[in-house]
């Protein structure tokens, strides 16, 4: 990070980024750069991946709009304030998209409450970080492997607090300090819902890369071990699902999706689709058909291993829209592929296995839920 000055901090050019409050997993914060766009740390491996998608996948992972320097500023009152100074030359193609989205940046997250809105960070005199107003209860009441009931999940919460702890500390006492750090512009997915209910899956049997080191190696193959990852290729890492009467989200973080047995996996997947009055199993048939397209591309992708990547699933929890989305996200240990098992460059054969398996079995567990709905409908008309 770069810390500013005050004069720095008017220019024109910088735009003012702001907690992603629909961040459900993940362990770094992301910000939100305008209400379009969100802004992720740049990992060097996941630039290289968005820089030479395949075309096939291009719908079904978050469009890359470049990358941006982020600085840090602390006013006089003590709000921490994190700027984006935008690349000089973004990429060609995602050019118009960033000047569009540039014309609602004071306008973020429109289709939230005024309270949502309003999370702001703010650094007390003995360095202590917390948030300037009431949504503070929702990091403060949660804990962590325990389901919810909030207005904003505490996970992003929680997130955008600890790094701005971090920045502080990195501040303290040099004001002429430099700090540089990039972040990856992408496409925010969760933009053209009203009340977004996400799932977040971390996908595949094998979560280590294969430059990881032997700790991390061990960490990552044990977490597989006692989850449903070694035996079903996917498992939980973050859920909201929007509750209609309260107003409020049911949240799971990935500390309880480590712990869920395969029955208690069935069972989350079912309440991701309730909103407390009843199942939103209008949305089932598309996100199915979407898995269905997604499964057919990784299985043509030759050599291309998705190690410790996510699946994010998405539907509105208004009861008035049927909109969804599914896109791959999380590319830091992504081994890029070739087009054909030839390239001795690339030691991996044929397309992911472990998260084509993953797919399946979601697949079939969402064809069950519609199944046995279809069952008890049929038992209540007799």
């Amino acid at each position: 990070m770069v810390r500013m000055n005050d004069c720095e901090c008017n220019q024109a050019s910088l735009v003012q980024l702001s907690p992603f409050i629909h961040q459900v997993g993940g362990h770094s914060s992301m910000f939100q750069y305008n209400k379009n766009t969100v802004c992720k740390l740049l990992a060097p491996a996941e630039f290289e991946f968005y820089q030479a998608v395949p075309d096939l996948l291009k719908s079904f992972i978050p469009e890359f709009r470049g990358s941006v320097t982020v600085q840090c500023y602390k006013d006089e009152s003590g709000f921490i304030k994190l700027f984006a100074r935008p690349q000089t030359n973004p990429i060609e193609n995602n050019t118009s998209s960033i000047e569009q989205d540039q014309l609602s940046t004071n306008d973020q997250q429109t289709t939230d409450s005024t309270s949502r809105k309003s999370v702001q960070l703010r650094c007390s005199k003995d360095g202590q970080v917390d948030y300037s107003n009431s949504l503070s209860i929702d990091t403060v009441n949660y804990e962590k492997g325990k389901t919810a009931m909030v207005l904003i999940n505490p996970w992003s919460l929680q997130l955008c607090k600890k790094q701005a702890e971090k920045l502080h500390r990195q501040l303290i006492g040099d004001e002429n300090v430099t700090i540089t750090q990039k972040y990856i512009l992408l496409e925010n997915v969760t933009a053209k819902f009203q009340n977004p209910c996400i799932l977040d899956l971390k996908m595949g049997r094998r979560q280590y890369a294969d430059v990881d080191s032997d700790k991390k190696r061990q960490s990552k193959i044990q977490k597989c071990e006692l989850s449903t990852s070694s035996k079903l290729g996917v498992r939980l890492c973050g859920m909201q699902v929007y509750q209609t009467e309260s107003d409020q989200y049911i949240f799971t973080d990935k500390y309880r999706g480590r712990m869920l047995t395969i029955e208690e996996f069935r069972l989350s997947l079912e309440q991701y689709f309730h909103n407390g009055r009843t199942q939103r199993l209008d949305v089932l048939p598309k996100i199915i058909e979407r898995l269905e397209s997604l499964y057919i591309i990784v299985k043509s992708l030759l050599k291309y291993r998705f190690y410790s990547g996510s699946l994010l699933i998405v539907y509105d929890g208004s009861p008035s829209s049927n909109l969804i989305d599914v896109r791959m996200i999380d590319f830091a240990n992504t081994i890029l592929g070739t087009s054909n098992d030839d390239d001795l460059s690339n030691n991996h054969i044929g397309p992911d296995k472990g998260y084509l398996y993953g797919l399946e079995r979601l697949i079939g567990f969402f064809r069950n839920i519609l199944d046995d709905d279809v069952v008890n409908s049929n038992d209540h008309e007799i």
